[in-house]
């Protein structure tokens, strides 16, 4: 050590016992890699010399400056060529130190000194904390790997190391001092799968060896150093370790069973999990002792799957689908709870590819029509629409966020455009407008997914073009009967049958031999249509629909199944529409009486009441089904102040009591019921409520008009 320092240090020692307490203190943070300014600025300029020092480096110092010159003989080597002062000068008294590339090991307290000539003594100015955020560090492997996971201590002063991981705690992934491990709080999965690198911990290294990982290994690992120095625990390291599983891919044809292979690596297993990511929380497969549990299972997979061998020998945890769809076409997760952990460990991924069903869909000429597609997830890179008579040329191309019309079929030019070019939710459908004739062709659906990196035919539709038929729109009110026309050209008519498109393989009417066929006629129809000529005189098939409600709204087809070409033919078309009658309520109230809104059903097979008001939207004022209210959504302001006048809902009563009203509950509202017969909701009545404020008196009175 110099003359100048060894004074200098004895002369620290001497003042520090009274300038400590008036010291200014400053915390300061930053993050591992920066340059950092620990500030310090003296009263006057009156400055012979000036000292940063740590407690825990002495003798050795960060800086000291004097007599216009950086003085290097004991400073502490890790600061060589990494500190310098802001303003030599020390202009205004600036004595503040610029500290560059900083590590967590320059995380301590520093003491900013400066010998004053007026006093000729030393003074401590500043006391500053300086804490530094660890590096980050991400680490990944693959499932069965060994892997390291490096960690290094500033110096080899260590008494002990101790790897962490938050989600175990108070359990620990290591602990290791006065030269051995301490088991005794270990997590159970660690058990035989972790050493230090280095016992010795030569050069500070702590790194640790994590052996055969798995899926459950993956999380933020702390490494932290018990130094002998400051008798305290320091964190050192922060990893991320991100493990990849097992990855399969399979595919099947629809209609097929399919096996998904999974193997345990050990036999002590206590239950098997099968999930698909999009169906949480619900799972396809739960097994567990010795029964499968089917409390939550999704119900497409109800009496569909089962396990390979439910004694699970050897670890074969492998699951059986039966009579695969293209909605199966997914990733599968097989989870397994192993006893020796008792954690969950997630042993393979498979992705299941099913080829698409095949579609017809029929259009008229001159409509606009969406071929409809829909891939099993988003990771989306290019879609393909082709015909095969086409090729090669295409319908449409997309990818990298535009069309490419390089080789697209002249025909389709400004004619065709995806439904969501987001792609949202897997939506890749097609739109073309303006069918044509020779538009009709068999339409395939290609998608390049990134997971793959390959293209899979999702959808082949058949589009059908017709010519299309006289359409007609007939406007109604709710409530009345309406007439349907529909006139054949020719007497020799075998059957009517009425459709809409919306009710699938049911049907408005079908008569045909004489009688009405009622087996798949929709129920929201039965005793509610007929025939205007049952003997259908002069080709007349009009169609008669009685009571009409809101959602009768729709557009109807007529066919006719002609003697001559012994075939069914489209004979019109017609648009329903179903307006409110224009009688509607109004109920006036004043502020804090309690009002009914009046509602009744025509009949009791009530399954669910739904009271809205368009402005609360999507929150309701009141949700009643299976016999109970569902607050979930239910606007706030309504909590507690409604309830139905008869919960029974007796003679289709589902009148809303609404208490203490405010003049926020002015609005229109909505009283709609769940119909068991219809197995839809329908609008039954709306009420304009007006709530005014009684003139200087309490209470009110309630008029209807």
């Amino acid at each position: 050590m110099s003359a100048v320092t060894k004074s200098l240090c004895s002369t620290l020692m001497f003042v520090g016992v009274f300038v400590f307490g008036s010291a200014d203190e400053k915390f300061l943070k930053a993050e591992s890699g920066q340059d950092v300014t620990l500030t310090c600025r003296v009263p006057n300029n009156n400055i012979r010399a000036v000292y940063w020092t740590r407690a825990d480096l002495l003798p050795e110092y960060v800086l000291l400056y004097q007599n216009g010159q950086f003085v290097p003989d004991d400073q502490h080597p890790s600061f060589k060529n990494r500190v310098d002062l802001q303003d030599r000068q020390m202009k205004d008294g600036d004595v503040s130190l610029i500290l560059k590339d900083v590590t967590i090991n320059d995380a301590e307290t520093y003491k900013c000194l400066v010998f004053m000539e007026k006093t000729r003594s030393w003074e401590i100015i500043r006391l500053i904390y300086l804490t530094v955020s660890p590096e980050h560090k991400t680490i990944t492997a693959e499932s069965g790997q060994d892997v390291t996971l490096t960690c290094r201590a500033p110096n080899n002063n260590i008494r002990a190391v101790y790897w962490t991981r938050a989600d175990l705690l108070p359990e620990h992934v290591l602990l290791y001092q006065d030269g051995q491990f301490d088991r005794e709080d270990q997590h159970p999965s660690f058990k035989n799968r972790v050493d230090l690198q280095d016992r010795q911990m030569k050069d500070g290294d702590v790194s640790l060896i994590l052996k055969d990982v798995m899926m459950n290994d993956a999380g933020t690992y702390q490494c932290l150093g018990f130094m002998a120095e400051t008798h305290s625990l320091k964190l050192i390291s922060l990893i991320y370790l991100s493990i990849s599983p097992e990855q399969k891919f399979l595919k099947a044809e629809s209609g097929q069973d399919v096996t998904l292979t999974c193997r345990a690596p050990k036999n002590n297993i206590r239950r098997v999990l099968w999930t698909r990511a999009d169906l949480l929380p619900e799972h396809v497969l739960l097994y567990e002792d010795g029964h499968f549990d089917p409390d939550n299972q999704h119900p497409s997979f109800k009496n569909r799957v089962d396990l390979h061998d439910r004694q699970m020998k050897d670890g074969d945890v492998s699951l059986i689908l039966k009579d695969v769809t293209i909605n199966d076409a997914e990733t599968y997760k097989c989870l397994v709870f192993m006893e020796k952990t008792r954690s969950w460990e997630l042993i393979s991924l498979i992705y299941l590819r099913v080829p698409p069903d095949e579609k017809t869909i029929t259009a008229e000429y001159g409509q606009d029509v969406t071929l409809t597609c829909r891939a099993p997830n988003n990771n989306i890179r290019r879609v393909l629409w082709t015909r095969a008579d086409l090729l090669p040329e295409y319908v449409l191309l997309y990818q990298d966020g535009r069309f490419d019309p390089d080789k697209q079929h002249p025909s389709f030019n400004n004619r065709v455009d995806l439904q969501n070019r987001k792609m949202k939710n897997g939506d890749v459908s097609l739109i073309l407008k303006n069918v044509m004739i020779n538009d009709t062709g068999i339409h395939k659906c290609h998608v390049f997914m990134a997971e793959t990196d390959s293209w899979e035919i999702t959808s082949i539709i058949y589009l059908n073009v017709v010519d299309p038929p006289d359409e007609k729109t007939i406007t109604v009110e709710s409530g009345q009967d309406v007439t349907l026309p529909c006139q054949a050209p020719k007497n020799n008519i075998r059957g009517v049958y009425w459709t809409r498109a919306d009710l699938g393989d049911e049907y408005v009417l079908l008569y045909k031999d004489g009688r009405s066929d009622p087996d798949k006629q929709h129920p929201s129809f039965k005793n509610r249509v007929d025939l205007q000529d049952i003997k259908m005189k002069h080709g007349n098939m009009s169609l008669i629909l009685k009571d009409v409600t809101i959602n009768d709204a729709e557009t109807y087809m007529c066919h006719g199944f002609m003697a001559e070409t012994l075939s069914w033919v489209l004979i019109s078309t017609i648009y329903l529409s179903v307006v409110h009658p224009p009688d509607k309520k109004t109920i006036i109230t004043e502020s804090g009486q309690d009002v009914t809104l009046t509602c009744r059903a025509p009949n009791n097979n009530i399954r669910g009441v739904y009271w809205t008001r368009a402005d609360l939207v999507p929150e309701y004022v009141l949700l009643y089904q299976d016999g109970r209210f569902d607050p979930d959504d239910q606007h706030p302001s309504f909590k507690n102040r409604v309830d139905l006048q008869d919960r029974q809902m007796k003679d289709g009563d589902v009148s809303l009591i609404l208490k203490n009203v405010t003049i926020n509950d002015t609005g229109t509202y909505e009283c709609h019921v769940f119909m068991a017969e219809t197995d839809s909701w329908e609008l039954i009545s709306i009420i304009y409520l007006v709530v005014v404020v009684p003139p200087g008196q309490t209470g009110g009175h309630t008029d209807e008009l």
